[in-house]
């Protein structure tokens, strides 16, 4: 399973306008409501807050991979945007994130949920890897473009 298998054009947005941590996280979620993949949005919010107090999800590199654990989607999914200017994230790193993928998926689906986070890291962990997920997300210029970036990226690391 890659990052495209379970995100689709239509749960990607280009260069939104955010101010802060709070609002990227909700815009993230409410792609997920809009596409009717929540059953719950204020218990998926919660979730998703709940594991950011835990440890900060901004990876590095302008990058934020929030993520939970929910009976809140009965499937594992995803969204991703780019912001029109990089927020403030607490990140690692301490620099501020412009890509955001937010991974949801159900308690009993931990396997598929922890494979998709290793499959991601993979596809950003060398400095000449990062570089090349960070042009090709942030070069597009629409969903389907940074989508099909994305899923050569996956399918390069995984071979598949």
């Amino acid at each position: 399973m890659t990052l495209t298998d379970v995100l689709a054009p239509e749960r990607i947005r280009i260069r939104i306008s955010v101010s802060n941590k709070v609002e990227l996280l909700d815009a993230l979620l409410d792609i997920l409501v809009e596409q009717h993949l929540v059953l719950d949005r204020e218990a998926a919010r919660n979730a998703i807050f709940e594991r950011e107090e835990k440890l900060s999800t901004g990876i590095g590199h302008g990058i934020a991979l929030p993520h939970a654990k929910t009976n809140a989607v009965p499937l594992t999914t995803a969204s991703l945007v780019t912001c029109a200017e990089a927020v403030e994230y607490d990140a690692l790193d301490s620099n501020p994130v412009d890509i955001a993928i937010l991974l949801l998926g159900p308690p009993a689906d931990v396997r598929t949920h922890l494979q998709l986070l290793g499959k991601i890291s993979r596809m950003i962990c060398t400095d000449s890897s990062v570089e090349q997920f960070r042009h090709a997300v942030l070069d597009a210029e629409t969903a389907e473009e940074a989508y099909r970036a994305l899923h050569q990226l996956s399918t390069a690391t995984t071979g598949a």
